[in-house]
């Protein structure tokens, strides 16, 4: 074993020790402790304050002065701390007790979107507690849930996720090579996780508004659904004054289809952003603003004039 494996080992064994040690703590008095570590990561890490300052400032600085703008992004960097704080405790989620983490409502929307036949896309974002979500549907509802996500840069984190999210027998896609086990998912009426409310890449995104702005947004859930006719299923959770989240099914999204797939795509993506935004709205403190959402890299020229982009986005 190379010396690079074997300290890969060693920080994948520490990582997983630590969160077993930090799971026999009450959830309730780690989550006790997300306000301090919140507050002071607001006060210390500049470079992410701004961003979330900067992101809240244009997505809802119409409707929110700069007070409240400040006070929103301190609590949201308390959820975030929270969020993290509650990995440990995903460790002792059951069947038996995943009512005291998680409160599902619309489930007829579920059961209508199931019998069709087709899978399940759930339309869904950084919002709450993502990966308890997903844990807990799972147990609740007993069936696996398939997450689309990409590989942490660090690969002893990723490893000990990986294990965390396969606890009740959900699987983690990976984003990069997706396509084909989508497909087999969805034939086999499965259900399949997107997080649609990340920068995506100029070459697997379409560029449509969100909060009024344009971004570039990974186009694969219209693609994925107009082409198999999957359910389109909005769940989205959200933090409880009981510390307990909630997760709220819609109903399935009603796809535009022109007949022109281009468009199509486009209007589709434009869509699932606007359902995104206005749950974000609904608990602005409980998203992710310190991920530069609205940044849109530079694009080639050649793409540019391929992708008919004003020259005010993703210029150079």
């Amino acid at each position: 074993m190379t010396l690079r494996k074997t300290g890969r080992q060693a920080s994948y064994r520490l990582i997983r020790c630590l969160l077993r040690m930090l799971s026999r703590i009450p959830r309730k008095l780690l989550g006790a402790a997300a306000f301090p570590i919140g507050r002071l990561w607001y006060a210390v890490d500049r470079r992410h304050r701004r961003i979330a300052l900067e992101n809240l400032t244009l997505a809802m600085g119409s409707q929110m002065s700069p007070k409240e703008i400040r006070s929103t992004a301190k609590a949201n960097f308390v959820q975030l701390a929270r969020t993290a704080l509650e990995i440990p405790a995903l460790l002792k989620l059951t069947p038996d007790n995943v009512d005291d983490y998680m409160i599902f409502s619309g489930q007829e929307h579920y059961d209508q979107a199931l019998s069709r036949g087709k899978g399940i896309l759930f339309l869904t974002g950084h919002l709450g507690n993502w990966e308890l979500m997903a844990l807990s549907f799972s147990f609740k509802f007993g069936t696996p849930f398939h997450v689309m996500a990409r590989v942490l840069d660090f690969e002893p984190m990723d490893r000990v996720m990986r294990e965390i999210r396969g606890l009740s027998g959900n699987t983690v896609v990976n984003k990069s090579n997706s396509a084909a086990v989508v497909s087999r998912l969805l034939n086999e009426n499965q259900v399949v996780g997107i997080l649609l409310d990340q920068n995506a890449s100029w070459y697997e995104g379409v560029y449509v508004p969100f909060f009024g702005r344009i971004v570039c947004t990974n186009k694969g859930m219209a693609m994925f659904a107009l082409r198999y006719g999957a359910a389109v299923l909005p769940a989205f959770n959200t933090r409880q004054p009981d510390g307990r989240y909630l997760t709220v099914f819609e109903p399935p999204v009603e796809l535009i289809r022109t007949g022109d797939v281009s468009r199509d795509i486009e209007e589709n993506t434009a869509l699932f952003n606007r359902i995104i935004e206005k749950h974000i709205r609904a608990a602005p403190d409980n998203w992710l603003w310190i991920h530069r959402r609205w940044r849109i890299k530079g694009i080639p020229e050649r793409a540019r004039r391929k992708l008919k982009l004003p020259p005010d986005i993703g210029a150079p």
